[in-house]
């Protein structure tokens, strides 16, 4: 499942928060490659808490950066950049799925056996985690078995 760099910007927080208008990966590799700024981690961290996984959402966040750092700095650098990036896309590729933002909370933050029953946002920490739930989205898209 292909999601578009404007979907998962807006994810972030759209232009109010990025700053700029996103409309291609070539512009959000270089917003990752800037810097993310700090508002588009809360913002996103924001719409996964306004569903009933406010707890988890704030967990989450301190695993995509440590708190020192969260206070420290405004932008982020760039592992943490791609990690955010890469959760708000996971997000906006669950979110396609299930057309419903509880539902693809509620996925992403719940044990999953295709993934040794550990919740996607947690397996995504790292980039090959990360391309092990887009598998599984896929699969689930296309009623493919594990």
């Amino acid at each position: 499942m292909f999601v578009v760099a404007e979907q998962i910007a807006n994810v972030l927080g759209g232009r109010r928060v990025l700053g700029r208008r996103v409309t291609s990966m070539r512009e959000l590799d270089d917003l990752v490659r800037e810097g993310m700024p700090k508002a588009a981690l809360d913002t996103f961290v924001d719409t996964l808490g306004a569903s009933r996984h406010g707890e988890f959402a704030i967990r989450l966040r301190n695993r995509i950066v440590p708190r020192a750092t969260y206070k420290r700095v405004d932008r982020f650098n760039l592992q943490v950049s791609e990690t955010t990036e890469r959760m708000a896309r996971l997000y906006a590729m669950a979110l396609a799925v299930f057309d419903h933002a509880e539902a693809a909370v509620h996925f992403m933050s719940n044990p999953h056996p295709e993934l040794d029953d550990r919740a996607p946002f947690e397996v995504a920490l790292t980039e090959i985690g990360g391309r092990e739930v887009e598998e599984v989205i896929e699969r689930g898209l296309h009623g493919l078995p594990a």
